[in-house]
């Protein structure tokens, strides 16, 4: 069976992950590299789009329109501005908020957003905010050098998305492998309860390694959703850990050997 073959199969059958225990460890760990390259596709595509779209409306903007702002000693001020400024293009909304009125919390509900709060910078993409805070990165800047800046990043904005994305697919996989491991450990248990002494750790790395395929990319799918679903952490284990149970339970216990009886003469 192909790998793309077993990458379907591992979705829906417990009872076919079962027959995959005498797979070689190396091809467990080629799976797992393509199952995360799967996984990753819809959130990198998302967080591409969505980069790319902020940093050319960005841009647009503040060559023009943007009220005029600065950023020093860790506090955004703004002299043409009394209130907040939020403007939305192309689904894309640009928030500068010198008064200190809005919140983090505030800024998600706008959906894809980059945010200048008084003293954080958000970038929210689909639904994940990421923040910086000025005076931790030491950041004094005034929009004139903002406006240099992102002309700069806009010239090679491919380049820097390529290579976050590749850093996110090897983030990713790096805690596959360790959400794999742990899941393997738990096998350790599960077999005894199973009947199976005789299934080794191996076994179990590698029935754990197709286990989180289903999981896996239930979790890619509500990460692709414009929302926060709470509670992804405690979903996926519950159907890891249930899932990789329903797998041993498929595989044949070992047969009972009948005791033998030697041969007596009657003295």
């Amino acid at each position: 069976m192909n790998i793309f073959k077993q990458f379907m199969v591992s979705l829906y059958s417990p009872s076919t992950i079962a027959k995959f225990r005498q797979q070689k460890i190396g091809r467990a760990i080629g799976y797992i590299f393509l199952l995360m390259l799967i996984a990753i596709t819809p959130i990198a595509v998302s967080f591409s789009m969505t980069v790319h779209s902020l940093v050319t409306g960005l841009d647009e903007q503040l060559s023009d329109e943007l009220p005029y702002f600065e950023i020093q000693d860790g506090t955004l001020s703004s002299p043409d501005l009394d209130e907040e400024y939020i403007e939305e293009q192309d689904g894309q909304t640009i928030i500068i908020d010198p008064t200190g009125d809005l919140s983090v919390d505030d800024v998600l509900q706008y959906g894809d957003a980059l945010a200048l709060l008084q003293e954080d910078a958000v970038l929210v993409t689909g639904g994940d905010p990421e923040t910086v805070n000025y005076a931790d990165f030491g950041l004094n800047l005034t929009k004139d050098e903002a406006q240099d800046l992102v002309e700069a990043v806009s010239g090679m904005i491919w380049l820097i998305i390529s290579l976050i994305v590749v850093l996110m697919y090897l983030f990713y996989t790096a805690s596959k492998f360790i959400g794999v491991t742990f899941l393997a450990l738990l096998g350790l248990i599960f077999r005894k309860t199973a009947g199976l002494p005789n299934l080794t750790y191996k076994h179990l790395w590698v029935l754990s390694a197709f286990t989180v395929t289903l999981p896996t990319m239930i979790t890619a799918f509500l990460n692709a959703l414009p929302m926060v679903i709470p509670f992804q952490f405690a979903i996926y284990w519950t159907i890891a850990i249930v899932l990789l149970f329903q797998v041993l339970k498929n595989i044949p216990k070992p047969k009972k050997e009948e005791p033998s009886y030697g041969d007596t003469t009657e003295q």
